[in-house]
C-alpha cells in the first residue's frame, strides 16, 4: 500500500511540473542567460563539451549515451499490487572510417548497457506481453559491436560482428512509441526463439546483408546465433557457441515503401514482410521431446492517414537569373515545401507459427498514433495500441500440467502519450490493461499505470 501511494505521488508530481514547464516556457526562454538557453536548446544533456564533441564528430567519432528509467505500478488484478522502477543506462561509440582514415563506407559501432530495477512483468502480473520494454536481468552487458561497410553508393550494406535484429527486423515505425516490450521486438519472437531471440537485451554474433536496389524497396537477410542464452547465464553479453546442436536464426525481410520521398505528396506509408527460421533441435510445445528446427511468417503495415499542412521554408535569396546573391541584383526569394512528419499514423503486425513447436502460434497487434495533435506541442505523440498473443495447443497442454486454466491468448491494451519537452528530455505517462495475464483465467485483469522518463547525454 506504501509503494502504491509513493508511485501516485510521483505520477501527481510529474503532472504539476510538466504543466508548470508547458506554461512558462515562453518566460523560462526569456529569463535564462544565453549559455543556459544554449544548454537547454541543443542535442544533449551535457551539452558540447566545450567544442571537444563538435571536433570528434567532424574527425569520425560519435559518442552517445541515454538513461532511461520507467516507474510501473500495478492497482488491481495479477500477481499482486506495488510498484517498481527498471532502468537502462546505454551508452557507446560509433566510428565513422571514411572520415578518419578514407576507408569510404566502412563504419564501427558498439552499444553497451546497465540495467537496474525490477520487472513488472515478473513481480508484479505474471504475465509475457512483458510491461516494460527495458526490463531486464541487473548487469552491465555489452549489447552490440559490428564492422559495417557500404558499397555501390549504399546500395549494398554488410554488417558483422555482435549485432541485435531489432534494430532492423520485425520492427513497425508506429508501434515504437509505446512502452509494452511486444509493440518492439514482439512476443511471437521472444517467446519462440530459444532464450529470447537476438533481441533487447541480448545481442549475440550475426552477419547481415542489406540490399536497395531502388529508393522504394529494400531486402535485409541475416544470421545469428541460434541460441544468445538467457540473461542470467549470459551476463555480460560474451557466452558464444557456433554449432548443430544450438543452431542459427535466420531471419528474411523485404521493405515496401511509398510516398517517402520529398516530391511525392501522397500519405507516406510501407510494408514489410519476413519470415525467422530456426535450426538446430526444438523443443516440442507438446511433450518432453525435440524437432528440427522452427519457423515462422510475419507481415507489417505502416500507413500514415493523416498529415498536417507541410511546412514552407524559404531558401537563400539569389538573383533572377540563378547566378550568385549580389548587392544590386534583382533578388528572389525561392521557396519549398518540408514534408510534414505530423498527423495521424496507423499500425498493425501479424504473424503465424507452427503450433507443435511454438508458444504463440498466432499474434496480431495494432494501433493508432497522433504526432502534433495537442496545439502548441507539435513534437508529443499520443497513441493507442492492442495487442493479441494466442497460445498453441501446445502450450495450453503445458499449462494444464501446472494446474493452470488457459484461456487461449493474452492481451494488452495501452494508451500513452510521449512528450518532448526537448531535443535530449521525454516524459511519458503510460496506462496498460493486461487482459488474461499468462493465457489463464487464474490471475485477474491488471491495470497497470506507469511513467517513463529519458535523458539523451
Amino acid at each position: 500500500m506504501h509503494e502504491t501511494k509513493l508511485f501516485f505521488a510521483v505520477i501527481v508530481a510529474f503532472a504539476i511540473s510538466a504543466a508548470s514547464l508547458f506554461a512558462e516556457e515562453e518566460i523560462i526562454g526569456q529569463v535564462l542567460d544565453t549559455d543556459r538557453t544554449d544548454w537547454w536548446g541543443g542535442d544533449g544533456f551535457t551539452g558540447d563539451w566545450f567544442g571537444t564533441r563538435t571536433t570528434l564528430a567532424d574527425h569520425g567519432l560519435d559518442l552517445f549515451g541515454s538513461y532511461t528509467v520507467d516507474i510501473f505500478g500495478n492497482t488491481a488484478g495479477g500477481l499482486k499490487t506495488g510498484t517498481v522502477y527498471a532502468g537502462s543506462l546505454q551508452f557507446g561509440a560509433e566510428l565513422d572510417l571514411e572520415s578518419l582514415m578514407g576507408w569510404k563506407g566502412g563504419s564501427l559501432s558498439t552499444t553497451w548497457m546497465w540495467l537496474s530495477g525490477r520487472d513488472a512483468s515478473k513481480d508484479l502480473v505474471g504475465n509475457f506481453l512483458t510491461i516494460s520494454n527495458i526490463a531486464g536481468f541487473n548487469t552491465l552487458r555489452m549489447f552490440e559491436l559490428w564492422f559495417q561497410q557500404t558499397l555501390l553508393d549504399d546500395k549494398v550494406s554488410v554488417r558483422v560482428g555482435q549485432l541485435a535484429a531489432d534494430s532492423e527486423f520485425i520492427i513497425s515505425d508506429y508501434a515504437c512509441l509505446f512502452l509494452n516490450g511486444t509493440f518492439g521486438w514482439p512476443s511471437f519472437a521472444y517467446m519462440n526463439i530459444p532464450a529470447g531471440g537476438p533481441g533487447y537485451p541480448m545481442g549475440t554474433l550475426g552477419f547481415r546483408f542489406a540490399l536497395q536496389p531502388v529508393e522504394w524497396f529494400t531486402f535485409l537477410t541475416a544470421a545469428f546465433q541460434g541460441n544468445v542464452f538467457a540473461e542470467d547465464v549470459n551476463r555480460h553479453g560474451f557466452r558464444y557457441r557456433l554449432d548443430a546442436v544450438t543452431g542459427y536464426t535466420f531471419i528474411n525481410e523485404g521493405q515496401f515503401r511509398w510516398n517517402h520521398a520529398e516530391e511525392e505528396t501522397g500519405l507516406r506509408g510501407g510494408l514489410k514482410a519476413g519470415a525467422w527460421f530456426q535450426s538446430g533441435r526444438t523443443a516440442d510445445a507438446l511433450a518432453d521431446s525435440t524437432s528440427s528446427g522452427n519457423l515462422g511468417a510475419y507481415f507489417i503495415l505502416d500507413q500514415m492517414l493523416y498529415r498536417e499542412t507541410d511546412t514552407m521554408i524559404e531558401l537563400p535569396p539569389v538573383e533572377a537569373n540563378g547566378a550568385t546573391d549580389s548587392k544590386h541584383a534583382k533578388k528572389t526569394t525561392p521557396s519549398a515545401s518540408e514534408k510534414s512528419d505530423q498527423g495521424l499514423g496507423f499500425f498493425t503486425r501479424v504473424s503465424f507459427s507452427p503450433q507443435d513447436r511454438n508458444y504463440v502460434s498466432f499474434y496480431f497487434d495494432t494501433g493508432l498514433s497522433f504526432k502534433g495533435l495537442v496545439p502548441s506541442r507539435d513534437a508529443d505523440t499520443i497513441g493507442v495500441g492492442f495487442g493479441y498473443a494466442h497460445i498453441s495447443k501446445g502450450a495450453r497442454f503445458a499449462l494444464r500440467e501446472d494446474d493452470a486454466t488457459p484461456v487461449g491468448a493474452e492481451m494488452v491494451l495501452e494508451a500513452t502519450y510521449q512528450v518532448q519537452v526537448n531535443e535530449w528530455l521525454v516524459v511519458q505517462p503510460d496506462l496498460q490493461v493486461i487482459i488474461n495475464p499468462n493465457a489463464t483465467s487464474d490471475l485477474g485483469n491488471a491495470l497497470v499505470l506507469g511513467f517513463r522518463g529519458a535523458v539523451t547525454f
